[in-house]
């Protein structure tokens, strides 16, 4: 069965805003492949009428720009629609006076809080205003902490199934309030009942089911199997919903670092769309999430978004998906797919994000050196040499541009810090003083041309709000690659005895394997061990 509903979500919470002409763009672009939705991820990214602190300062989309997008999405046949937060990953919001009390602990809304509910009746107020559908994502995913803070010192421990049940019944009233028709994602639901949102064999006790208002239509996300049987037994549980439809929402992986894992992606969404055609799923979506920073651009998924369109029609056909998208777009399919050759570092098809991790290797701590692999280096020159030759003239050269300099730069520094630790610990000074005097500068010189190509892409298609920090940390990146080369050649002029890092013997990375690439997706983690101690 072809899903009524194909659309995308784009994340417009962590840090990247989408620029509304941009949106306009994206969306006339997903029309043209078939799609007919588009869902903007907006956690407090959004105006409020009388919340000024809402969003402050973090490029939230005002009342007219939404109504703007929206009239231009309506003119052009897709719906604009809504997501947004009304339980959890709202961790902003704390920071202000405003909201302390809003909040049960961490990211949490206080279930049964006065307060809460006029904040949500106010955040449904503008958004019906703004938006002409009247379908909206209310999200109410991953509420780990959910009755676990003030909420528990206010009335003590509590089944966290009734909160979440409670919660949901209280925002279906002011959902109503405003003819909103409702959709969420579904992960709680299991995630209390059972441990784990994947543990689908289990049932969820029916007075849970029961207790789901009509109407709400749930949404099972998933972008991590490759396995078609897998989706099926997700299906096949959420079917305990016999009074509330199931969208599904699966992904490309756009949330682990500057490049995309497209070939991964290409795998899970097949599966997963063989899968929905076997059940009656009329709303079917992608995500595009953005965690950690928002560094990977959502056009750079162009090869995805098409094939997944093609695959939402009962076309399964690579070669064929491949001909028609060179038809459409004038770039070889698999020439837009090496967009994601700065994580592509072995001919595993798996999730990984060197792209964000070597860029980032502390050239004395080296805590990623573990992942090198005889070859890497020579892989990443010939992933250099492909992506120079895309930048000729077409639409997206700004985007093979970005991704020519970060390959290259990793194709540099990618083995320096075994080189370096190496000569260090043979006491090879002549070898030192070359990687002082040659290999350190080009590497801030690269990591000056990663940071000047990135930050054009961003500001053509994000508000420059989140800019800041991913400035902060290209800062950082220079900053302690000056620092080191400044430390190298004061131990080589015999003003220091050591270079303590180098002292230090290696570990593999706890969760991974020597000469494997990984998927480590936190920044602080990747620079320092140190830096989640500095608060």
């Amino acid at each position: 069965m072809q899903p009524k509903t194909l659309g995308v979500m784009l994340d417009c919470s962590r840090n990247a805003v989408m620029r509304p002409e941009q949106v306009k763009e994206f969306a006339k672009l997903i029309r043209s492949m078939g799609y007919n939705m588009l869902q903007l991820y907006t956690e407090d990214t959004y105006e409020v009428k009388d919340e000024p602190y809402f969003g402050y300062m973090r490029g939230r989309y005002t009342m007219d720009e939404m109504k703007d997008m929206d009239a231009y999405c309506r003119s052009i046949g897709v719906e604009l629609i809504p997501c947004i937060q009304v339980l959890a990953h709202l961790g902003h919001l704390p920071r202000w006076e405003d909201y302390y009390l809003h909040m049960d602990c961490r990211d949490v809304l206080l279930v049964g809080d006065p307060r809460v509910y006029q904040l949500i009746d106010r955040m449904f107020a503008t958004l019906s205003e703004c938006f002409t559908t009247r379908r909206i994502h209310i999200g109410m995913d991953e509420a780990f902490y959910l009755g676990m803070g003030r909420h528990m010192q206010q009335h003590g421990w509590q089944n966290r199934s009734e909160i979440l049940l409670q919660h949901l019944t209280e925002v279906k009233k002011l959902a109503d309030k405003y003819g909103l028709q409702p959709m969420m994602w579904s992960d709680m639901f299991f995630h209390l009942a059972n441990g784990d949102r994947n543990q689908v064999d289990a049932k969820l006790p029916q007075e849970v089911i029961d207790a789901v208002p009509e109407g709400i239509e749930l949404v099972y996300w998933d972008y991590y199997s490759k396995d078609i049987d897998h989706y099926d037994r997700q299906f096949t549980a959420h079917q305990q919903f016999v009074n509330n439809k199931t969208a599904f929402a699966g992904g490309i992986w756009t949330w682990t670092g500057y490049a995309p894992n497209l070939r991964y992606s290409l795998e899970a969404t097949e599966a997963a769309l063989r899968s929905v055609a076997k059940y009656d799923v009329e709303t079917v979506f992608l995500t595009e999430w953005g965690d950690d920073g928002a560094d990977c651009s959502r056009w750079s998924t162009l090869p995805l978004l098409f094939a997944a369109a093609q695959m939402a029609k009962g076309n399964f056909d690579r070669a064929d998906i491949a001909a028609k998208f060179e038809a459409q777009f004038g770039y070889g399919f698999e020439e837009f797919m090496d967009l994601e050759l700065a994580n592509i570092n072995n001919d595993e098809i798996v999730i990984s994000n060197p792209s964000k991790y070597l860029l980032f290797n502390d050239p004395f701590l080296g805590l990623f050196d573990y992942t090198y692999h005889d070859g890497l280096k020579e892989r990443y020159l010939a992933a250099a040499e492909k992506l120079a030759a895309s930048v000729n003239g077409r639409p997206y050269d700004y985007l093979f541009d970005f991704h020519h300099k970060l390959v290259s730069a990793i194709a540099r520094k990618c083995d320096f810090g075994i080189r370096l630790r190496a000569a260090y610990q043979a006491g090879d000074k002549a070898t030192l003083q070359k990687l002082h005097d040659t290999e350190l500068p080009a590497m801030i010189a690269d990591a000056e041309a990663v940071y000047r190509s990135f930050r054009a892409l961003w500001l053509k298609e994000n508000k420059a709000f989140g800019l800041e920090v991913q400035e902060m940390r290209f800062g950082q990146l220079l900053l302690r690659t000056r620092s080191c080369m400044e430390r190298l050649q004061e131990y080589l002029d015999g003003k220091i005895a050591v270079i303590e890092e180098l002292e230090e013997t290696q570990l593999v990375g706890h969760y991974g394997q020597e000469g494997k690439p990984e998927c480590f997706n936190s920044y602080l983690q990747v620079i320092s061990t140190c830096a989640d101690a500095c608060g």
